[in-house]
């Protein structure tokens, strides 16, 4: 196991996790800013795991892990695995518009040309996007950590996806939950532009808890939106549930405006701290059990 410079300390819990040796590696910038990657051993006939994930900065991060896993195969490494809590341009997984890059697919292509053998991820946007890179790869579900927490405060829940791209959380979680699930359906006025959101017409959420599930948190806007509108319903406490906390300029003030009682998120990104209504969870031993699972199964 060895830990790049945005490990967020993950590869030390693994090691000790999964009883594998640890290593960080030797990394320092150029006066130009660039990065420097080496490993401290030679790791030649192993099965190396990277740790790093890749926000903020996230082109030096996916930089100094294309460096890491080129050091690894050309020392020999019987196989170089990647652990990468958020994997950033995830969000672009198709041509929207005719002559657009698709950054996922070029991400993934580049990661296993470089030789890496395997990826592991947390709630990627979209669970077809690793197709792009083929065998190998594993979207980690973060529900049962957010079910573990929210068992046992909640009352009456509703679990809400804000779209139809999130209905899989959402369906997830109120599995786990033993709870009823909605998607939002979100409506443009083409004039104004104005976004309006709606629930099924025969869904009452008046003093119920309701906890809104999505993988990122960005600027915060689109679940402030949603807030609001199931406040205006009567919705008894609003939790929020969400795998990435980017928390992109005014969104954590903004989400507090809106109504958000508390917000969940994974340790998955750098510089996200714990406050009075912001729960920072450690995905670590869910990692750890993909990672016991597949590469048992892989070493069979």
């Amino acid at each position: 196991m060895i830990s790049l410079p945005a490990s967020l300390g993950i590869g030390r819990e693994l090691s000790s996790i999964l009883g594998l040796k640890h290593l960080d590696i030797v990394y320092k910038l150029f006066p130009d800013n660039e990065s420097y990657i080496r490993f401290p051993a030679h790791v030649g006939g192993e099965d190396v795991i990277l740790v790093q994930t890749t926000y903020p900065n996230q082109d030096k991060r996916l930089i100094e892990l294309l460096l890491a896993i080129d050091a690894a195969v050309s020392q020999g490494a019987r196989s170089v695995s990647a652990v990468v809590p958020y994997l950033a341009y995830a969000r672009q997984d198709r041509e929207f518009i005719e002559g657009e890059a698709v950054s996922i697919r070029v991400l993934l292509r580049a990661l296993k040309r470089a030789g890496l053998n395997r990826i592991y991820v947390i709630d990627i946007h979209k669970e077809d996007s690793l197709t792009y890179f083929g065998e190998g790869a594993y979207n980690i579900d973060p529900a049962p950590l957010f079910a573990e927490v929210l068992k046992n405060g909640l009352h009456n829940p509703l679990v809400v996806a804000p779209d139809l791209g999130a209905e899989r959380r959402a369906r997830s979680l109120a599995s786990l939950l033993r709870a009823d699930y909605a998607v939002i359906e979100k409506q443009r006025d083409r004039i104004t532009g104005e976004v309006t959101h709606k629930l099924p017409e025969d869904l009452n959420v008046n003093d119920r808890d309701v906890v809104i599930i999505d993988d990122i948190i960005s600027t915060g806007g689109t679940i402030a939106g949603i807030a609001k509108y199931l406040r205006s319903l009567g919705a008894r406490r609003i939790v929020v549930a969400a795998s990435h906390g980017l928390f992109v300029g005014n969104a954590i003030s903004r989400l507090k405006a809106s109504g958000v009682n508390e917000i969940y998120v994974l340790k998955t990104v750098e510089k996200i701290l714990s406050s009075d209504n912001i729960n920072v969870l450690d995905p670590a031993s869910l990692i750890a059990g993909k990672l016991h699972e597949t590469l048992c199964t892989c070493s069979d």
